[in-house]
């Protein structure tokens, strides 16, 4: 017997094509065209964080002799590296590291993007007031230093060093207390008192986060900038011998180099020149501020002794260890960023 619903049923629809699936597309990812035109608009950022990075990390153990020269009476710089490979190991050499590798790239991409505004900026003044612009003069081949360039060059430095002042003056307070937080460690350690106070036996070595919830604690949020005058000082007169060092050593290298354009030519060599000057002038600055900000957390008892000593050094005492550490860093640093900023010029699109 046949079903009257199937036999009138009608036939089913014919089948329709499934369309094509479009992946989706992943929001982490861009297209190489729109990945160089980003990379051109940020190429001061993006070189100078990376350079930045690989530097800091190349001299983190100078920097640490350097801190402990400053803050403890150590005859010299040998006496020092035995010290502190005797009683910390290589720990000792890169207490502290974290502050600078994240600090100092942040406070270096925004001074090189200060000082790169700043001088264009400036440059540009320069041209309406007088009909010729610095940069122009500069960026010609073979030119000379003249004095528009090197004030150009000062004047953004100086801008620089006071726009980045604020930000990096809590870090660098954070770095020095965590180092001298390992002297007292071992001093506290070392003390004839020690076997029968517990207090000195276990005297603790701060890490970057204690050491800032403890200034925060005891002084507020101002104790951040503990020595702050002193470190604008330093910073805003280095940043601006700084520039027009770099700037000024690097035309003439140029000049004297030319046709050879390597970005580790020039620039390391200015690089290298560049460091020291600034140091010598701003040196007993950064000396007095690194006693009053490594002494920020301990007690008269425990630090006085080592507070003395110091007291009565030289203002230049690790000025030898500085030289050679802020030589290697800025030879690193400026030959990596002139070489990432001319391989993303070189990108197409």
């Amino acid at each position: 017997m046949t079903d009257k619903h199937s036999e009138h049923a009608p036939f089913p629809p014919p089948t329709q094509p499934s369309p094509a699936i479009i992946p989706a597309k992943d929001p982490w990812t861009m297209d190489e065209t729109t990945r160089n035109r980003l990379l051109k608009r940020y190429k001061t950022q993006v070189a100078s964080g990376t350079s930045t990075v690989c530097a800091t990390l190349a001299v983190t153990p100078l920097e640490n002799v350097k801190t402990r020269m400053q803050t403890h009476n150590f005859q010299n710089v040998f006496q020092c590296v035995r010290y502190l490979w005797r009683t910390e190991g290589p720990r000792g050499f890169v207490a502290g590291a974290l502050p600078p590798l994240a600090s100092v790239t942040a406070v270096r991409v925004v001074n090189f993007t200060t000082y790169n505004a700043a001088k264009h900026r400036i440059s540009d003044f320069v041209e309406r007031m007088t009909g010729t612009s610095p940069l122009d003069v500069y960026n010609r081949p073979g030119s000379t230093p003249t004095v528009s360039t090197t004030l150009t060059f000062i004047t953004a430095g100086l801008f620089a060093g006071v726009i980045t002042s604020p930000l990096a003056c809590p870090f660098e307070l954070a770095k020095n207390v965590v180092q001298t937080s390992v002297l007292v460690h071992n001093r506290a350690q070392a003390s004839p008192d020690a076997v029968r106070d517990p207090t000195l036996r276990h005297k603790p070595r701060l890490g970057t986060a204690e050491a800032i919830r403890q200034i925060v604690q005891r002084y507020g949020f101002k104790g951040l900038y503990t020595g702050f005058r002193l470190h604008a000082m330093r910073d805003t007169l280095g940043s601006g011998l700084y520039f027009a060092v770099y700037e000024t050593v690097k035309q003439v290298a140029a000049r004297e180099l030319s046709p050879d354009k390597s970005p580790f030519g020039a620039p390391m060599i200015a690089g290298a020149i560049c460091s020291t000057v600034p140091w010598f002038c701003t040196y007993p600055l950064d000396t007095r501020k690194t006693r009053a900000q490594s002494v920020l957390l301990g007690k008269t008892k425990e630090v006085g002794e080592a507070s003395a000593a110091v007291a009565r050094s030289s203002m230049y005492k690790g000025l030898s260890i500085i030289l050679v550490r802020t030589g290697v860093n800025n030879m690193i640093l400026l030959s990596i960023f002139e070489f990432l900023k001319m391989r993303i010029n070189e990108l197409p699109g």
